[in-house]
């Protein structure tokens, strides 16, 4: 399961139900692509589902949101999110995470996420978005990462 020198895969999910499904056919036998493990990234994307409803921290990117959020919210759905970019450190996973825990944890963020009726948090680069473009960036934010994640038949 170590680094393979390939190119990323383009993923594009629908529907929140279609990450689970992905997470779920990577289970037994998968590669990665850069640091990550598959366990690293499902823990990665549940703490930003988490956090959607708890809040980030907020003291980085204070220009960049107030004056750009918008534009670079478009920007990021145009372009991808940039190779080695991370809006916040703290949200990088531990290395050793296991991976029935962070599935798991996964699972339970989507459902909470999906069953949330309350208002969202601001992102940490973008500010306030409403519920679709909260859902449509989780999706966009978890085929990114879930494209390093190389079925081992790929």
């Amino acid at each position: 399961m170590g680094e393979v020198h390939r190119r990323r895969r383009e993923l594009r999910f629908a529907d929140l139900s279609e990450v689970m499904v992905e997470v779920r056919g990577l289970i037994p036998s998968h590669q990665t692509i850069r640091n990550w493990t598959l366990a690293q990234v499902c823990r990665h994307l549940a703490d930003t589902f988490h956090g959607s409803i708890d809040g980030f921290s907020l003291r980085r990117h204070r220009l960049k949101r107030w004056l750009f959020h918008r534009s670079l919210l478009r920007y990021t759905f145009r372009w991808g999110i940039p190779e080695n970019y991370t809006v916040d450190p703290n949200l990088t996973p531990p290395p050793g995470v296991e991976l029935e825990e962070s599935l798991r944890s996964l699972e339970e963020a989507i459902a909470r996420f999906r069953s949330h009726g309350g208002e969202l948090k601001p992102h940490p680069l973008f500010g306030r978005l409403d519920r679709a473009n909260w859902e449509r960036l989780h999706l966009f934010h978890a085929a990114h990462h879930l494209g390093f994640v190389l079925p081992s038949e790929w």
